[in-house]
């Protein structure tokens, strides 16, 4: 019975192994519907695999597509109900985090990357303004930074990722629409601290719009020693225009599929002189052996060479360089505000030390259960080994349906209702994809904010 229990316990293990790491097979009918524009397939093909998918990826996901389906309401249930998830999580199940030390991480329960918390306001902000809340909509922009200020705090290792600068300018966008140019002054501003951070870590400067809007609001607010300041910093010759009362319309264009997470395997040598009694001390030993790219020790020849599997962002990205925005009879070109895939890569580079020594550690443990079984039993040994090498995988989870970058457009068309034609160039400044929104009505008194998605 002893041993039933056991392999009943290992087969449970193993089970939920394979269908974390099994996520973007299992998603990838989904996404094909997705990009197809079916939005009702994609949704009944996300049912099917419901109940093999995180509830939280599950939430996230058909939130999105609902919101690209244009059903609005039924989205921000979705996400509302995936925040309410993450804040849950965050009280960490005890069971599942002693399967994840035996195992492997993709036994946890997700939680979300901190840049997919904070996308959740950008869709549900764009969700309420289609659905004409604009009051909500501003929440939705507060709680976006905020939220990331209390995910940073909570986090063990130090993020670059500490001020979203696109949530940011979108607020202070939003503030000045409403006419609040005070608190839309001071979002620009923190986007602009946002955007420098973004330039260092992620190769994405200040985007020329958002330096027009700090320009132009100072201008109105009589800010004269902050304009000169902008202009200079900016080299900005001539005085800037003030801000347009109304008629604008700004587009969030997104472009290009996330980078989806793999896994990799590295082997780091166990020492004849390390005390693996010390399972932690010597996870961090072997962390920084890793780093130094060289297997010399003080201790003697290597023993074991310790397999372990963790996750990285495969290569590549949008094939989009930028976008053209035309409509009755005006032409401008767009700006990159957003790198979610930079800001991907990035993130997990400032976590992959905790990941390695985390799963160091496990590794660590298993080899070592393996080598106390051995002496029991060479088979017992050989099968504690065998399962340990099974369930030893990277948990490759994300949220698949996001786009790779976010740019953004503004016109000031005539009045009335105008088809918007949206251009998509490449690096050589070729149109490889265009699309439209048709019948915008473009209101003299109020900006108009709408949102366009390409997977090129």
């Amino acid at each position: 019975m002893r041993k039933l229990q056991r392999l009943g316990t290992i087969g449970l293990l193993l089970w939920l192994s394979g269908c974390a790491a099994g996520y973007s097979g299992l998603m990838r009918g989904t996404l094909k519907s997705l990009e197809g524009g079916d939005y009702q397939k994609a949704i009944e093909q996300l049912e099917a695999g419901k109940d093999q998918s995180d509830k939280l990826l599950y939430r996230l996901e058909k939130g999105l597509i609902y919101h690209y389906q244009g059903a609005y309401e039924a989205s921000n249930k979705q996400f509302a109900k995936a925040e309410k998830l993450i804040d849950k999580r965050f009280t960490k199940s005890v069971s599942r985090e002693l399967a994840a030390f035996v195992t492997n991480d993709a036994i946890r329960k997700y939680t979300g990357e901190e840049f997919e918390r904070v996308l959740i306001h950008y869709y549900r902000t764009m969700n309420y303004e289609k659905l004409g809340q604009r009051d909500e909509a501003l929440v939705e922009c507060r709680k976006a930074n905020l939220r990331l200020e209390d995910f940073a705090a909570a986090a063990d290792y130090t993020l670059t990722y500490k001020n979203d600068a696109f949530l940011q300018y979108m607020t202070g966008l939003f503030y000045a629409a409403d006419g609040d140019l005070s608190d839309a002054y001071i979002s620009f501003k923190d986007a602009e601290q946002g955007y420098q951070a973004y330039h260092e870590q992620f190769g994405i400067g200040v985007p020329r719009l958002l330096i027009d809007d700090l320009i132009n609001t100072a201008v109105h607010l009589g800010y004269r020693e902050d304009v000169e300041q902008y202009m200079e910093r900016y080299r900005r010759a001539g005085v800037a225009p003030i801000p347009s009362s109304g008629g604008d319309v700004v587009l969030f264009v997104e472009t290009g599929k996330v980078p989806r997470k793999r896994q990799q395997e590295i082997r780091l040598p166990i020492f004849e002189a390390d005390d693996t009694r010390h399972v932690h001390t010597l996870s961090d030993r072997m962390v920084s052996r890793h780093h130094r790219h060289h297997h010399h020790h003080p201790y003697g020849k290597v023993e074991y060479w310790l397999k372990v599997a963790t996750p990285y962002y495969e290569e590549g990205g949008s094939e989009v360089a930028g976008i053209s925005v035309r409509a009755g009879g005006v032409e401008v070109d767009g700006v990159l505000v957003e790198g979610v895939g930079a800001i991907a890569r990035r993130t997990l580079q400032d976590k992959e030390d905790a990941i390695l020594a985390r799963t160091v550690a496990r590794a660590l443990t298993k080899y070592i259960l393996s080598e106390k079984a051995e002496d029991e039993s060479e088979i017992l040994g050989f099968l504690v080994n065998m399962l340990g090498m099974a369930t030893e995988m990277a948990d490759t989870r994300s949220w698949l349906s996001l786009p790779d970058e976010v740019h953004m457009a503004r016109l000031s068309p005539p009045p009335g209702t105008i088809d918007l034609v949206v251009e998509f160039l490449n690096g050589r400044g070729q149109v490889i994809e265009s699309g439209m929104i048709p019948q915008v009505v473009v209101d003299p008194d109020a900006t108009t904010f709408l949102s366009y998605r390409s997977y090129r």
